[in-house]
């Protein structure tokens, strides 16, 4: 049986929610040719579709701050917006590097990358060049809905057709992709296998937001000056392309919390994972473990509190599907 390393933790978590991510896909899919007419057989919506609306989240997070509304129309995107948020505050990006699907896939695009020896080191002036794009994408969805939007905007497209059959939307624009979308995707693909996590690091602007917040997070690999060998396996590692073996601390926005930078370095307790408020140090599996653990609390909690399933009635739903 082979040891549990930070690796082979991380490709497993990521493994298991890319395939309940497909499944939840599916059952949507279902769903959507149920209330489309096209099949007899009444699916009910699985909730986890509305996590890839991290948009429609945003608006109505706001919502939910200004106003005190629980959006209906979406309730369990919000609940796993607001459950990646506080797994960031308090776990770094553990959402994007334990969680999110397409982590996975990057990391796979990653190892074929490896296979080829080919593969880019993106640093310095061209990394910051290249980190512009998702912050500044991440810059105009915040001002735009934060500062830009009234209640009474937000509140209209919350509840507008187009919000409440956008996860309707998102499966047929992948099922029925146009030439410059499908371009678009394959170019995203090769520069993953030659720049490592290319859509992760340089244009996901959720990651960005994440990014910032993670930089509150009492957790950090913290790196033993005396005990370094200076290898450069730690950097080498890195998903996020940090240079992990110049820093005493990383807290970078880039750090998704994988920790496999200490499961690669050779010397005993150089890299560790510590509560940057109590100083201590804390199992390396704490963020795996601790993200998992923040998304079924909530998910846990809005099943009880009934924040998870839309009470919207399937009639007015069918409805607008019937009307996309």
């Amino acid at each position: 049986m082979p040891k549990i390393s930070p690796a082979l933790l991380r490709n497993s978590i990521q493994c298991l929610m890319t395939i309940f991510c497909v499944w939840t896909g599916y059952r949507f899919y279902l769903f959507y040719q149920w209330m489309i007419g096209n099949s007899s057989i009444a699916v009910a919506k699985p909730g986890a579709v509305e996590g890839f609306l991290p948009i429609s989240a945003l608006l109505s997070f706001k919502q939910l701050l200004t106003e005190g509304i629980y959006d209906e129309v979406h309730p369990a995107g919000l609940t796993i917006f607001i459950a990646v948020l506080v797994m960031s505050l308090i776990l770094r990006k553990g959402f994007c590097g334990y969680i999110c699907p397409v982590g996975f896939i990057s990391n796979l695009l990653n190892r074929l990358g490896l296979k080829t020896k080919r593969t880019i080191t993106v640093k310095g002036k061209l990394e910051f060049i290249l980190l512009l794009p998702k912050y500044i994408a991440m810059t105009f969805f915040v001002y735009a809905i934060f500062f830009k939007m009234g209640s009474r905007e937000i509140s209209s497209f919350i509840h507008s057709g187009y919000n409440f059959t956008a996860e309707a939307k998102m499966l047929n624009f992948f099922t029925n992709l146009g030439l410059i979308p499908s371009i678009s995707i394959a170019a995203i693909v090769l520069l993953s296998i030659f720049i490592p996590y290319f859509w992760c690091r340089f244009l996901c602007p959720y990651g960005a937001l994440l990014g910032i917040l993670s930089k509150l997070s009492p957790v950090a690999v913290k790196r033993d000056q005396d005990l370094c060998i200076d290898c450069g396996k730690c950097t080498k590692v890195c998903p996020g392309g940090i240079q992990v073996d110049t820093m005493t601390t990383v807290n970078s926005a880039e750090c998704v919390g994988c920790t496999q930078c200490i499961g690669s370095c050779p010397v005993p307790d150089c890299l560790n994972l510590t509560d940057r408020l109590s100083r201590k140090r804390i199992p390396w599996g704490t963020i795996a473990i601790g993200s998992l653990f923040i998304l079924m609390l909530y998910y846990a909690t809005a099943v009880f509190t009934n924040h998870w399933n839309s009470p919207m009635p399937f009639e007015m739903l069918r409805g607008y599907y019937l009307n996309m």
